[in-house]
Formats: structure tokens, sequence, C-alpha cells
């Protein structure tokens, strides 16, 4: 089947943080995530573009949390 390559390659880079599955045959890919309370869900319609949007997640992600970690919380008034 072509694209088992890549979506073994998904599942060994992406596996341990998403979910990743083919919704129907011949339709999109998801990959879902779930962080606690908040689940995220990521659809494309083929595993290259599936990777960019699951990077972008991540890249995402890794800027918030830098974010969150330089802020200080204001003085009580």
């Amino acid at each position: 089947m072509p694209g088992d390559a890549s979506l073994a390659r998904l599942f060994r880079e992406y596996g341990d943080r998403f979910e990743i599955e083919r919704v129907e045959r011949g339709t999109e890919w998801v990959a879902c995530r779930r962080d606690g309370e908040f689940i995220d869900i990521i659809g494309a319609r083929d595993l290259a573009a599936l990777r960019y949007r699951m990077d972008a997640a991540e890249r995402e992600e890794a800027e918030e949390c830098q974010g969150h970690a330089g802020r200080t919380e204001p003085p009580a008034t």
C-alpha cells in the first residue's frame, strides 16, 4: 500500500504523543493528542500534510510554554 513507509515513520516519531488514523478509506488522516483536559485534533488529506500540521502544533505548544515560563505574575494590590 502506498504511504506505508510514511505512516510507519509518523508512528515512530509521533506515536507516543498522537493517535493517528484514517477516518475512512480514501478520506482524511487524523491525529489526536490528549493533554490532560485538552484534546488537539489535526486533520489533513495526506500524510505529508498531516506531518506538517503536527510539527506546527508541537512548535506552537513549545512557543506557548516558553512564553509562560518567562512571564511573572504582577504584584498583588
